[in-house]
């Protein structure tokens, strides 16, 4: 399992040591191999920090693709390679910005999708234990190494990509609500586990008020947050389907709050309700990030991906 995942980055560090010596490709090869786990729970944060690493390098990536893509696409017009893969984007009908700030979108998060499907094929393949446990580092620098060979390839492969991601992400609808369902029991519990363990430990309260208090700043952060981005979609989509769909979400998850920290809901709690409030927020704005309203502040297509 571990030469499977690990194979591209030691062929990548063989060239490098060809290029820059033999100790800059033993050390990523070092690298590659490291970062082994020994309990679930690590294996699962791994992921989870791996899942956060690609859409902070999308972000980061789409950012700044103004600033080196054009010099670089300059500089490959010299040895005939101006047009290949993301550089096409200077003759695209779109502006070059957009495009290049699109594709590197679509680029790093079919990167991501590719490591995950290779865990989920070595998962099913019998290898489970090792493509969750081992060569953490490798999983990490094997995205990088993706997003690097995509530049090459066709800008039509990673708008397809973006187009397919966008429309199959609502079938990942109901899992994503599951589970950040089960997030906010869990959190709820954690949080209200500590304030009654400091209320027994300690003769005052300070302790447990505390706990009750940071359980109380979170369902505030979370649900104000929400309710002010549902303003802010209001007042920026003003077609009459996206204000329904954004009032309608946003005043039923109100109600159920509201519902939930009542004696009627037995297993009701603040905290798990405001963390469906806060995903109700992003389901609010992938909804809107494909309504066809023409608005110049539109959300882009990628953040329904």
């Amino acid at each position: 399992m571990g030469g499977l995942i690990s194979a591209p980055l030691t062929a990548a560090g063989t060239c490098l040591g060809g290029c820059f010596g033999s100790c800059m490709a033993t050390g990523c090869c070092k690298l590659a191999g490291s970062g082994t786990v020994s309990t679930a729970r690590a294996a699962r944060f791994v992921l989870i920090w791996l899942q956060v690493f690609i859409a902070a390098l999308a972000l980061f990536l789409s950012a700044t693709a103004v600033e080196w893509l054009p010099g670089t696409c300059e500089k490959m017009d010299s040895v005939g390679m101006g047009g290949v893969g993301i550089c096409n984007c200077r003759s695209s009908a779109e502006p070059s910005d957009l495009c290049w700030q699109d594709q590197m979108i679509y680029r790093s998060e079919a990167s991501g999708c590719i490591v995950f499907a290779a865990l989920m094929f070595m998962t099913f393949s019998g290898c489970a234990q090792g493509a969750a446990r081992s060569h953490a580092v490798a999983k990490f620098m094997a995205v990088v190494l993706l997003i690097f060979i995509s530049l090459f390839l066709p800008n039509k492969c990673a708008t397809a990509f973006g187009s397919v991601a966008t429309a199959a992400s609502a079938i990942f609808l109901v899992a994503q609500a599951v589970l950040l369902i089960d997030f906010g029991y869990a959190w709820n519990e954690l949080w209200y586990s500590n304030a009654i363990e400091a209320r027994r430990r300690e003769v005052g309260q300070r302790s447990y008020r505390l706990w009750l208090g940071a359980m109380l700043l979170a369902s505030a952060s979370m649900t104000i947050g929400g309710l002010i981005m549902s303003v802010y979609f209001y007042v920026v989509f003003p077609d009459t389907g996206s204000r329904a769909v954004n009032v309608t979400a946003m005043v039923l998850s109100v109600v159920f709050l509201m519902v939930s920290i009542t004696d009627w809901c037995e297993h009701g709690a603040l905290l798990t309700s405001s963390v469906v409030i806060a995903y109700t927020t992003w389901l609010i704005s992938e909804a809107l990030a494909v309504v066809p309203t023409g608005t110049p502040l539109q959300l882009p297509a990628w953040v329904g991906s």
